[in-house]
């Protein structure tokens, strides 16, 4: 494809990367650049920098790394074609019919008829429910949890009949391969057999925040294992990054956002007038989620069920929405095992009154621990101290020192001491490991040494351009290898550096901005190697930048000759390549 080249430098300069992430992660300035936790992997000290004067991420400590267009990749799960078209449209800049590669067009065309296969499914669901006969008993269940025909149809609920093959059947009539609806997780079974994923469930449509249909998840009807069976993850769909009922309560007019366990619970809620509940689609609590919840609401209530595993998922799901940036709620249900049994006995306005009065984390870790025995007291105050020491705030954190003291009959000023002391703690302990990781991470990608050669030179062509000249008479782009070593399991691909290399050398001396240099990658491991190449720390004096230029170009040098040397055949050829080895020992540059 492209978009033009000049077009793309156009949309990213006009999207302001720290705006862009700051949807999606809390960042703090400090110095020239601005950092965060990183919403790639789960960690609690920031190791996530933006660089906005260079338009580009890292993470120090998983390494990611990449613009402003492949964080919403990443972020939203969408294609490079796709992130460019959201942004364009955000910065109000026309786009052009784009020429697409036979490559790029299949690979849209696929998730097009992903995405139509799965609203046909729905459909043919949502039919099977409300005509055919054979959904009589699916009828009769949500007619049971008093579902209304307008939510039913609002949400697409639906039916997948007890026949084991009644939806592939019906989708392969309308022209989809097998292939594709094995791969949208709605049919299972090989070229021989083929089975439904889902039958005899009533089915629950997900959708993605623009409203299409990416996945299901199935409530059985009658007895059955699982109870409830939710799609696996697919090109369209990541459990981890999607809530259900988000593309609806995005629009609630309400600030805090209510978290719930299940399907119906959220479906209740929204027929009672809460149009802010959503539910995780079958995992815990992901940072994913947490974020994603972060774009539209500030607050979350998490309406978990009182039972111990609700409890539990509380506990952990507390510290992940406070990482977001979120405030945070805890409601506890009384006399009901879950907020739709709660509504159906007690009503819409008693349910209002549970969500002013839930408690903080603080109270709610109060709530659920064993204060009346001393050894009870001593594992609640060790937790407590935990708790208290996440609080930011240095005000609202005196106050809950001294409420919790004041309850645990303990002294305010013992309580505070240890939280400072755990606060003093935590921030090294984090510290070391976050650079312990970061260690790790740089030990393990700089095990190549002839990459890291190709990384110390580009790193030095991008950040001096003065310097190409010199550096381009003794070095060309066609001295980088063509392909990477070959490693146990993965054949050889195209080298990255060299294509960085060419794209260097095409700039001649003028200035390259980070963000356009890792707009070559066409995946996450070439953005990683690419953002290697704009964060390498390089040396500061010019006798040691000239050390380092003599170091890489005769490394990188002598590896194009020896593989020059394993193809000669003529003594001529030989001689010359021998040659030009002995003349790379004498190689001195000066910038």
């Amino acid at each position: 494809m492209y978009y033009p080249e000049e077009l793309i430098r156009q949309i990213r300069e006009k999207s302001d990367i720290v705006n862009v992430i700051s949807r999606y992660v809390s960042l703090t300035r400090k110095g020239r650049n601005y950092f965060g936790l990183c919403p790639f992997h789960g960690e609690k000290t920031p190791s996530f920098s933006v660089n906005p004067a260079e338009q580009f991420y890292h993470c120090f400590g998983c390494g990611v790394g990449g613009n402003v267009f492949t964080f919403l990749q990443n972020m939203e799960n969408i294609s490079f074609v796709e992130a460019v078209q959201q942004l364009a449209e955000e910065a109000h800049i026309p786009l052009p019919e784009m020429e697409l590669s036979p490559k790029e067009k299949a690979r849209i065309a696929r998730r097009e008829r992903m995405y139509e296969a799965n609203r046909d499914a729905a459909r043919f669901f949502y039919v099977q429910l409300v005509k055919s006969p054979y959904g009589a008993a699916a009828r009769e269940y949500l007619a049971g949890r008093q579902v209304s025909e307008a939510y039913l149809k609002k949400f697409g609920l639906g039916y997948a009949p007890i026949s084991r093959d009644a939806l592939s059947r019906y989708l392969m009539s309308k022209g989809y391969e097998p292939e594709l609806l094995r791969a949208a997780c709605l049919m299972g079974g090989d070229a021989s057999r083929v089975y439904d994923r889902f039958f005899n469930r009533v089915m629950f449509p997900i959708f993605d925040i623009r409203g299409r249909v990416i996945a299901f998840g199935g409530r059985v009807i009658g007895k059955g294992e699982p109870k409830y069976l939710n799609s696996s993850d697919t090109e369209l769909f990541n459990k981890r990054k999607n809530l259900y009922a988000m593309n609806l309560a995005k629009k609630s007019r309400r600030k805090q956002a209510l978290m719930v366990e299940g399907y119906m619970d959220v479906f209740s809620l929204h027929q009672a007038g809460f149009d802010n509940a959503v539910a995780s689609l079958g995992t815990a609590l992901t940072p994913e989620q947490a974020l994603l919840l972060k774009r539209y609401f500030e607050e979350v209530c998490l309406v978990y069920d009182s039972d111990t595993a609700g409890t539990n998922a509380a506990r952990r799901a507390i510290p992940i929405l406070e990482d977001a940036g979120l405030r945070v709620r805890v409601m506890r249900v009384p006399g009901a095992k879950d907020p739709d049994e709660f509504i159906k006995a007690n009503g819409a306005q008693a349910f209002e009154e549970l969500i002013e009065k839930a408690m903080d984390p603080v109270d709610f870790e109060l709530a659920i621990s064993d204060t009346h025995t001393l050894e009870g007291q001593i594992e609640t105050m060790k937790k407590m101290r935990d708790r208290l020491m996440r609080i930011q705030d240095d005000g609202e954190r005196e106050l809950h020192i001294r409420d919790v003291a004041a309850r645990l009959g303990i002294s305010q000023e013992t309580l505070a001491k240890q939280v400072e002391e755990e606060r003093r703690n935590f921030g090294t302990q984090e510290y070391r490991q976050a650079r312990q990781v970061m260690i790790r991470g740089n030990r393990n990608t700089h095990t190549d040494g002839l990459e890291q050669t190709q990384v110390q030179l580009l790193a030095l062509l991008l950040q001096y351009p003065d310097s190409r000249t010199q550096l381009f008479s003794q070095v060309s782009p066609t001295d980088f290898p063509e392909k990477t070593p070959e490693k146990e399991g993965k054949e050889s691909e195209e080298n990255i550096f060299r294509r960085a290399a060419q794209y260097i050398f095409d700039k001649r001396q003028e200035r390259i901005v980070s963000a356009d240099l890792i707009s070559l990658a066409r995946d996450e491991e070439e953005q990683k190697k690419l953002t290697r190449i704009v964060t390498e720390e390089l040396p500061k004096t010019r006798e040691e930048l000239e050390k380092l230029a003599v170091e890489t170009i005769r490394r990188l040098r002598q590896v194009a000759l020896d593989e020059q040397l394993r193809g000669a055949r003529q003594a001529e050829e030989l001689q010359q390549i021998i040659q030009q080895k002995k003349q790379l020992e004498k190689l001195e540059i000066h910038l």
